[in-house]
């Protein structure tokens, strides 16, 4: 291989390690963080040549400061180089108060709007439809020349109320695009982001302090023991909780079911993953039953898409039924980890 320039080295160095393909700049300058990140290269596979690995270590630390989408299609065109049938590079990350999931999720709704009009990410408000959405918004245009269609809708400004999105599953989309577009893929077919809840479900409360209880008296409650004499009444039971909304309930959760490159070429989640329920869908043990340059290549962007720490769960046909036919990519405001299956 001959000698790469030094940003296409960094590139290449940064995709082989799967997740540096999206750490890039947050882009938002009220969050910017300070010092550096180190990325340590992985231990060689088949699929890293001498030149990446040292590429790799050369690149020393990454400094993450406001940027934006150039950075990331920069990292992210290394995945375009090569790669086998074997298991997708991946290096499993670590929760962090500083991942974007956590950024994204933790912004209030004002500077949520405010970062999607600093960025100039096309879109309107989505006034009904999804009353546990934070922020409601419809996407109007194309993220980074990557088009996120709802499958079976053909209009470019949907009303369907699958096509809502929360403003910070926006921001975390117009990451995602920019990688995306990196793989040469032009559209994003979604099954869908919102849901409306099941009736009864509420949206969840901002924790509060723990208050210190009053000491339950030991007074004899009134009305107590009633159920015990003739014609008495029985307690009342407790009403039953409301039901927990899922992350699409509120907007933060999206179902892609294929992605279509520029030459029209499909991956199809549901023909082209050819994995198995309960195999990991990264690192060790991930290699696809049938061994398609497809299934290949979806291994690879989920992969980078999970280890850069965008969504909390990364959720593949690996695992269970009811996802044999998408990808399903969500933030959780207040989860503390990340899971991918």
């Amino acid at each position: 291989m001959s000698a790469l320039p030094p940003r296409r080295a960094l590139a290449l160095g940064a995709a082989l390690i799967g997740g540096a393909a999206l750490l890039t700049p947050l882009g938002i300058a009220s969050l910017r963080r300070s010092g550096a990140e180190r990325v340590e290269p992985p231990a060689a596979g088949p699929a890293a040549s001498a030149s990446a690995a040292a590429a790799l270590a050369d690149a020393g630390e990454l400094l993450l400061e406001d940027g934006g989408a150039s950075s990331l299609a920069d990292a992210g065109a290394g995945l375009l180089d090569g790669g086998d049938a074997g298991a997708a590079p991946f290096e499993k990350p670590a929760w962090s108060a500083a991942s974007r999931a956590a950024t994204y999720g933790g912004l209030s709704s004002d500077a949520c709007d405010r970062e999607m009009k600093r960025r100039g990410i096309p879109h309107a408000p989505a006034a009904r439809g999804a009353p546990l959405v934070d922020r409601p918004v419809r996407l109007t245009g194309a993220l980074h020349g990557v088009t996120f269609r709802g499958d079976g809708v053909a209009k470019p400004r949907s009303t369907s109320p699958f096509d809502i999105a929360d403003c910070r599953l926006v921001l975390a989309l117009d990451d995602l695009a920019a990688f995306l577009a990196t793989r040469g893929i032009v559209e994003v077919v979604h099954f869908s982001m919102h849901r409306p809840a099941p009736a009864g479900a509420v949206a969840p409360k901002k924790k509060k302090k723990a208050q210190v209880k009053p000491q339950a008296s030991k007074k004899t409650p009134k009305g107590a023991g009633k159920a015990g004499k003739p014609g008495g009444r029985p307690p009342k039971k407790p009403a039953p909780a409301p039901a927990r909304p899922s992350q699409h309930a509120l907007g933060l959760a999206i179902d892609v079911a294929a992605l279509v490159k520029a030459d029209g070429t499909r991956l199809e989640v549901k023909a082209d993953w050819h994995g198995a329920i309960g195999a990991p869908p990264c690192g060790p043990g991930s290699e696809p039953k049938v061994a398609t340059p497809q299934a290949i290549e979806l291994r690879e962007i989920v992969c980078a898409v999970h280890a850069s720490g965008l969504f909390n769960v990364v959720l593949t046909p690996n695992a269970n039924e009811a996802h044999a036919d998408h990808f399903h990519f969500d933030i959780k405001r207040d989860a503390h980890y990340f899971l991918v299956e």
